[in-house]
């Protein structure tokens, strides 16, 4: 798991006028909206005597403990002990780690990680998902369902079984193709942030209401993938002929190593009516609950420490190069050592922050341990 890039950690609309407690990175956090309603995320872990924060309540704009009171803002500052005298200073320890927060298609990012402002990517917007704004503008070209899903398996194995083309003939009924296995050789566009690849695939028959849209009489249908590294967000856009689309947008966040909680929204331009609503839903579910059976089995478990200990090939180009972004990370330092706590119930640990960045003195809690990475000389060389 890595620390220093955007993951969605929980629906807006899932945060109300009570704490919530969330998990990614194998850590516990809590959000709550302050006076103006904009959404904070903390360490769910109180300084004092390790109460759990999200069964606290929100109190004037500000997150109070359950266990003996203690008030922190937003910014993760201790702002009152009530067994204090009024007049009592607060000791320069008194603050929790705070993780930068976005709010964006309906899904509350955090930033979980150490690095200042200005050297924290940006999570892909409009030119990643221009539908999103155009619905809220009055259009109604698409319509969409939402969810989330629950992946029992390593975050980098969910996601290189989405960038894989060739696991759709084996693995999905609904347009799976085995008499035509072959994977047409195709390129992978790489930017700094992203990585995207378009295919063409001969068409199946459809079943159900979709069979009404989709006539069995077909040319080929085109497919387009990417993912964005900031915020470990994939899209999905399926062509199934001229003129008709529907797509997937979805996170991937680590629970811890071995679950991914992934939210998910699909758009489609055809069957627009809310009786389909509920048949939209259950394929898109369908799909991962199909992924579901052959992730929850890999071996290992984790990505391989090397390339030469699985046969990839030409089909595997999009996962490669997702691998080298992660790899690349790990290089920085920025991979959590989870081996080194596993079992520990004797310390309470905490997602470094950017106020940890920027000083780190005067904390209470210990930073997550992280792997050495490589040196800049290395790196550069690479």
């Amino acid at each position: 798991m890595l620390i220093n890039t955007w993951y969605v950690v929980a629906a807006s609309s899932d945060l109300n006028t009570e704490p919530k407690g969330v998990r990614a990175l194998g850590q516990d956090l809590v959000l709550f909206r302050d006076r103006d309603g904009k959404a904070h995320c903390c360490g769910n872990t109180c300084i004092h005597r390790g109460g759990s924060l999200c069964d606290g309540k929100v109190v004037e704009g500000t997150l109070q403990c359950p266990y003996h009171g203690w008030r922190f803002d937003g910014a993760g500052a201790c702002v009152e002990i009530p067994s204090n005298l009024p007049d009592a200073k607060i000791p320069k320890r008194g603050r929790i780690d705070s993780y930068p927060v976005k709010e964006q298609w309906g899904w509350i990012f955090a930033f979980l990680g150490d690095l200042p402002r200005e050297e924290q990517p940006e999570i892909p917007d409009e030119d990643l998902f221009p539908e999103y704004y155009a619905q809220d503008k009055g259009s109604d070209a698409y319509a969409y369902v939402s969810g989330v899903f629950l992946f029992e398996a390593n975050w980098v194995r969910a996601i290189d079984n989405v960038l894989d083309p060739a696991h759709a003939f084996h693995v999905h009924s609904a347009f799976g193709n085995l008499g035509n296995q072959f994977v047409p050789p195709f390129k992978v566009d790489v930017g700094s942030g992203h990585t995207l690849s378009r295919h063409r695939f001969a068409p199946v028959d459809k079943t159900g209401k979709w069979r009404e849209e989709i006539p069995d009489d077909r040319g080929d249908a085109d497919n387009q993938i990417q993912f964005h590294f900031p915020g470990m967000i994939f899209r999905n856009d399926m062509y199934p002929r001229p003129g008709m689309h529907h797509f997937v947008v979805s996170s991937y966040t680590p629970l811890n190593e071995y679950q991914t909680l992934s939210y998910f929204i699909h758009g489609r331009n055809f069957a627009k009516e809310d009786e389909h609503n509920e048949d939209g839903l259950k394929r898109v579910v369908n799909v991962m609950e199909e992924d579901q059976v052959i992730l929850k089995k890999v071996k290992p478990l984790q990505m391989p420490l090397s390339t030469t200990e699985e046969l990839l090939i030409e089909a595997d180009s999009h996962l490669v190069e997702f691998r080298k972004k992660v790899k690349a990370s790990e290089a920085r330092g920025w991979r959590i050592d989870s081996k080194k706590i596993e079992g520990d119930e004797e310390h309470a640990w905490a997602i470094p922050s950017p106020a940890r960045g920027a000083d780190s003195k005067n904390w209470v809690l210990k930073p997550l341990p992280l792997r050495e990475g490589k040196p800049k000389s290395a790196q550069a060389a690479e």
